[in-house]
């Protein structure tokens, strides 16, 4: 049995995507067989003994684990880490990273999956990988299209640059709290300017209301008073998905130009943009709880969109083209929802992220043994 050590966060304590992603990996490996424990860090200015008390539990016993086993300890350091094969680097706190150093064992494999990586450009991406190598054995890649570029670019670490899609737990994911009345959904912008980040949402929704007098609008985090919206305050996974995913027919992601991700907006060699560091989880979950996407070209790497045909326009200024894509979505919802769902749940399935992990976990420690 294969011994897992995910440096984490636990959704009933800090909720968000590092949490949701460390649950995501704890129950797939689980389901492989694996014996899993998930490490709270604990680093400046950052208790999860805190967190417990603010939670009201008791101990990390007392923490739900959603059908799984796993155990849940915080770590303040190497002592605090037992032997395990594989450990996986799931926090993304700047605070959390003078911990990596000495999480080491000789016969212990390092390991993380990344967002988007690589532009194509190759003095750019080398210097990311020799980065990535130097801190992790195998570094999962989210995407096949930096799978790719490994391979032409970088083909002698393409053993440790691996693609493993990222994956959710689908049963979670079921639409079921859809009503009839077609019903948007949009993040909040991570900047000051975050009016500038869904401005075209806001001009789209009040489009839409000529033929849909009814249409609803979720945001996440604060409402939005130009839209009426709900707002949906930070939740639990499950509650979240509950009181937002579950509920929507059409996603929207803010105007990323408009958001810190703009430190990320790059181009490929032959010119095409993209935002490096960018993955947003929610893109896949909500069309696996049967929600469907529309986003600007470009913005979402085209392989997480599972109808990309019919789910992007060139521009956000255009928006007579935003609403003809919008409104085909909204009437043809049915059949384009049970399309998109189905090919989202085969793809990012929690189950198929673990497998895949695993078999190139597999291969990284035959090449060591080898060695």
């Amino acid at each position: 049995m294969r011994k897992i050590a995910i440096v984490g966060l636990h959704t009933a304590l800090t909720p968000g995507f590092n949490a949701a992603m460390s649950l995501n990996e704890a129950l797939g490996f689980e389901a492989h067989g694996c014996e899993v424990t998930l490490y709270l860090p604990q680093t400046t200015g950052r208790d999860p003994r805190s967190w417990l008390r603010r939670a009201g539990y008791r101990s990390f016993d007392d923490l739900p684990r959603f059908g799984g086993r796993f155990d849940v300890k915080p770590l303040a350091g190497l002592a605090d880490l037992e032997p395990a094969d594989v450990l996986v680097w799931q926090t993304y706190n700047v605070k959390d990273v003078r911990l990596l150093p000495e999480l080491r064992r000789p016969s212990m494999l390092r390991t993380k999956n990344v967002p988007r990586a690589f532009t194509g450009e190759r003095a750019r991406d080398s210097a990311r990988v020799n980065a990535y190598l130097k801190d992790f054995d195998l570094v999962a890649l989210s995407l096949r299209a930096d799978q790719q570029i490994v391979r032409a670019n970088f083909p002698d670490q393409k053993r440790r640059l691996r693609y493993v899609p990222r994956g959710f737990i689908a049963d979670w994911l079921d639409g079921n709290g859809r009503g009839k009345v077609p019903t948007i959904g949009l993040d909040q912008a991570k900047s000051a300017d975050t009016a500038r980040g869904r401005g075209h949402i806001a001009r789209l929704g009040q489009q839409l209301r000529g033929q849909w007098p009814d249409l609803r609008f979720l945001s996440v985090r604060e409402e939005v008073d130009t839209l009426g919206s709900e707002g949906v305050p930070t939740l639990p996974l499950r509650d979240y998905y509950d009181r937002f995913l579950n509920r929507l027919w059409l996603y929207m992601p803010i105007d990323f130009e408009h958001s810190e991700h703009v430190k990320g907006l790059a181009r490929t060699p032959d010119g095409h943009r993209m935002f490096l560091g960018l993955y947003e989880n929610e893109i896949v979950e909500a069309q696996m709880a049967g929600a469907l996407v529309l986003a600007r070209r470009g913005d979402i790497p085209r392989e997480l969109l599972m109808l990309p045909a019919v789910s992007q326009v060139e521009s956000y200024d255009d928006e007579a083209a935003l609403l003809e894509a919008a409104t085909a979505h909204l009437e043809n919802f049915a059949a384009r929802s049970q399309l998109s769902q189905e090919r989202a749940r085969a793809r990012h399935n929690h189950l198929e992220m673990a497998r895949a992990w695993l078999a190139a976990l597999d291969l990284v420690a035959r090449d060591g043994a080898q060695a």
